[in-house]
């Protein structure tokens, strides 16, 4: 039954408004239902008591549990499915609010406030958003429930506890159930990582996944060459409306240049997941080669000796510019604490992350900070906006980094690899990779692994020291 704008239904006055809207559409087609049950109710009761027939008899198959005759039969219920609730699925269009969308349905303002009050905990339905569905469902012509897609991981459901009044809402978010199962591919570089892993996968975000992984073994802007092979076994969760989007990464090869880059997920001691090589060493630095997604183009190098565009001196410039649009996500290097947030000096809008006792980043000229001091952060974590506050001339980042309180160059300082395989885990480690690695050679054409020697090195340990800044 297609639905209508409400700006084109006739008023309830008029001679064909109530018919018209959806509320006026389900109450004619109750009142010919209703009609339609009584006559086959009265239908059925004539066979019964005038049927010439007296040896009539139901077999097995014309009797339901208890015994009477079966139930597409039995006048009750054919009343009780024509009864049954009805649903009215809607989609939010441009310029839509919660409101047009009731008045769309044929539901009372009245009821609005109620159902945002009731939901306001858990999602403001005053920010419906275009392209998102919407579920009203009706029990005997009252709404009894709506359900409103909040993403594609989430739904916010309202239940109404006595449809008659149309009063006592209650309000639950709904996790979406998933079909989960494991998918095994392989490819060959043609043009581009990217390009590969979505011919074979079908999946933009399993290539930028598999890059992250590799971040620190492959530079995928210079490195890829035309005949690297990738292997993966990774997690697809399926969506009920049938679209699909890429879970853990539990195990990947990169061939290269005759080398082979192995990366296992695995559980280590402390509970923290995270992708090791054949040795158990970590994949992952401590921190990530920038502060970015994607390298942005350096407008301003690491130098003690730098033109101010806006002072009109030379002074040092202790740290890197990246150029970036403002808006753009900038992301915490490490995992660390919110050791500064506000406002300082010519740097504007600034964050300082103390990662351990050795290192600390700074972040300035930020449009907009989204952490607050006394916070932790995971790596890669967005905390910040590309802006252009304080001494800037426009949008960038000034990126710092510090070791033992001193700054040193981002694009220089070695950084330490993460933790390893803890020693107690080890051998079960060792067990987990061979299954792996072995289900890897038997994906495509398989080529065969090094022979691999274990030996978990020992994490790396921090000095305390003390972060120290410079204004622009």
């Amino acid at each position: 039954m297609p639905m209508q704008d409400f700006k084109d239904t006739p008023a309830r006055g008029s001679a064909e408004g109530p018919a018209r809207t959806p509320a006026g559409r389900r109450q004619k087609i109750r009142r010919y239902a209703t009609v339609l049950a009584a006559s086959l109710a009265a239908l059925y009761t004539l066979n019964l008591y005038f049927d010439p027939s007296p040896e009539i008899q139901f077999d097995n198959s014309d009797l339901d549990s208890s015994g009477g005759p079966h139930a597409a039969r039995d006048s009750s219920s054919i009343i009780r499915w024509l009864v049954e609730p009805i649903s009215t699925l809607d989609k939010v269009r441009v310029g839509d609010t919660f409101e047009t969308l009731l008045r769309r349905n044929g539901i009372d303002y009245d009821r609005m406030l109620q159902m945002i009050q009731c939901a306001r905990p858990l999602y403001n339905l005053n920010r419906v958003v275009v392209g998102r569905e919407i579920k009203f469902i009706f029990q005997n012509e009252k709404l009894a429930a709506l359900e409103y897609e909040i993403d594609p991981d989430r739904t916010l459901r309202l239940t109404c506890a006595d449809t008659m009044a149309e009063v006592d809402w209650n309000a639950e978010l709904v996790e979406t159930e998933y079909q989960v199962r494991e998918r095994e591919v392989s490819g060959t570089i043609e043009n581009s990582l990217y390009q590969s892993v979505v011919d074979v996968a079908g999946q933009p975000e399993l290539a930028m996944r598999l890059s992250e992984i590799f971040a620190w073994q492959i530079d995928f802007h210079s490195d890829v060459q035309k005949g690297d092979r990738f292997k993966l076994i990774y997690e697809e969760k399926v969506h009920p409306k049938g679209t699909a989007k890429v879970g853990e990464i539990f195990a990947a090869v990169y061939q290269s240049a005759g080398r082979d880059f192995y990366a296992i997920r695995y559980t280590n001691k402390d509970g923290s997941q995270d992708y090791f090589d054949l040795d158990g060493l970590s994949m992952r630095r401590k921190f990530l080669k920038s502060p970015f997604k994607y390298m942005p183009r350096i407008s301003s190098r690491f130098t003690y000796s730098r033109f101010h565009p806006i002072l009109k001196i030379r002074r040092p410039h202790l740290g890197v510019d990246y150029a970036a649009p403002a808006g753009t996500p900038v992301l915490a290097l490490g995992d660390g604490r919110v050791t500064f947030s506000g406002r300082k000096g010519g740097f504007g809008n600034f964050i300082l992350l103390k990662h351990n006792g050795m290192y600390a980043t700074g972040y300035g000229h930020l449009q907009k900070i989204l952490v607050h001091s006394g916070t932790t952060v995971r790596q890669g974590q967005v905390i910040g906006l590309v802006g252009s506050t304080g001494l800037a001339t426009g949008p960038h980042l000034d990126f710092r980094f510090f070791r033992n309180g001193t700054p040193v160059d981002p694009l220089k300082v070695d950084i330490p690899n993460g933790d390893p395989i803890d020693k107690s885990v080890l051998s079960a480690y060792k067990s987990h990779r061979d299954e792996m690695v072995h289900r890897m050679d038997h994906i495509g054409s398989p080529y065969g692994p090094p022979e691999p020697s274990l030996a978990a090195g020992p994490a790396n340990s921090a000095a305390a020291g003390a972060s120290k800044l410079e204004d622009e």
